[in-house]
């Protein structure tokens, strides 16, 4: 069902109008003509239609988004059904569709490219319109319809830089708010910290110079006065333990609240639906560590959308003793090499993991993808 709805969007459907408007007068022409057999009719149905279905699958974001050669494949099976076409059936008017099919050529290489190559995928239907079919007018229609196919190749690369924009512009966004989140988590972490020390150093001192005050006037003193000094020793000693219990209880939940930075980041991300499993008791006090978390979930979300065709993306993110345990999937099944080749963003994440003395392995499963990272929590 999902991948229904992901071929029948609505850009898609642009598509799928004009070429079932082209493909219904044709073989509506072809039927209501005595010049062509029922087996002719019967091979340009065919033809269209597997036209359209290998259109769909080669613009498909769900499958093949990121595996170059299928595509490839996909649109030189179109163009042969289009050329097929043209020795089918004499009309011109089914030049329409090299002009949607080369809408899909800026995703494959640059527009320059497409625009100088332009002349020679154009040329082959009308050249089989003038010599096979005798069409006087071929050379003018073919003239016109390449300026369509120009048009098409400028809008199309018009919106792939839109859409590229407008993709980066969120991607900042969700850094921007992950960062300042993460920022306001650990400027809460520097004053708690602060709170804590100033207790200690301050209230705790002096507590505990009154408690030795207290013990020696207990020790020269006598009667009533030695027995109330007594007690207020012994308040003392109690007050000065609270103090320390408490200086204690907010040091240990002086930790990053992660899960708000990391939600911030996971937020709106297109064609990746992504799951993330915090433990309960995640304790992370180190700023560090949890920037070197969030950047590496960061990375490894671009490397996704990037290099697979994955759907899904799973992070589990737990605490084991003394180290903090990050453990990141997706299932980008086309990914069968033995040997991974680590870019720039792998091989960055591998250098700040290393520089807090933490460990990242990567592995390919039938599953898709995996990296693991175990950090020292007191890095």
């Amino acid at each position: 069902m999902q991948i229904l709805k992901s071929l029948f969007r609505k850009e898609n459907l642009s598509a799928i109008f004009p070429w079932a408007v082209v493909s219904s007068i044709a073989l509506s022409l072809m039927v209501s003509s005595d010049n062509y057999s029922g087996e002719k009719v019967a091979a340009a149905g065919f033809a269209l239609l597997v036209y359209i279905v290998f259109f769909l699958l080669a613009i498909s974001d769900h499958e093949y988004r990121n595996n170059l050669q299928t595509r490839l494949l996909f649109i030189v099976i179109q163009y042969t059904a289009i050329m097929s076409l043209g020795f089918l059936s004499p009309f011109t008017f089914l030049a329409i569709l090299v002009t949607i099919w080369s809408a899909q050529l800026p995703y494959l290489m640059s527009f320059k490219q497409a625009v100088f190559t332009s002349p020679i995928w154009s040329a082959p239907f009308w050249l089989i319109m003038y010599f096979y079919w005798q069409s006087d007018t071929s050379l003018l229609s073919a003239l016109l319809f390449w300026t369509f196919n120009i048009f098409a190749l400028h809008m199309v690369h018009t919106n792939i830089k839109e859409k590229r924009a407008t993709e980066k512009a969120m991607e900042l966004n969700r850094e921007l708010m992950a960062t300042q989140t993460l920022l306001g988590e650990a400027s809460k972490q520097a004053e708690r910290v602060r709170i804590a020390r100033n207790i200690h150093d301050l209230l705790g001192h002096h507590l505990t110079a009154l408690t030795i005050n207290l013990q020696v006037a207990s020790r020269i003193s006598d009667g009533e006065a030695q027995i109330k000094i007594q007690q207020c020793h012994e308040l003392a000693k109690l007050l000065l333990s609270d103090v320390r219990e408490a200086v204690s209880e907010i040091r240990e939940k002086s930790h990053i609240e992660l899960s708000q930075a990391l939600h911030a980041l996971l937020d709106d991300v297109p064609n990746l639906s992504i799951s993330l499993d915090i433990e309960e008791d995640l304790t992370i006090t180190n700023v560090d560590v949890a920037e070197a978390i969030l950047r590496c979930v960061q990375e490894s979300i671009t490397n996704t959308l990037r290099h697979s065709n994955a759907s899904n993306f799973n992070i589990h993110l737990c605490q084991k003793k003394d180290s903090v345990q990050l453990k990141m999937y997706d299932d980008g099944r086309q990914k069968q090499q033995n040997n991974i080749q680590e870019g720039n963003g792998l091989t960055g994440m591998r250098e700040r993991i290393a520089h807090l003395g933490g460990v990242l392995d990567t592995k390919i499963t039938n599953a898709g993808f995996q990296i693991q990272i175990e950090l020292p929590e007191s890095s």
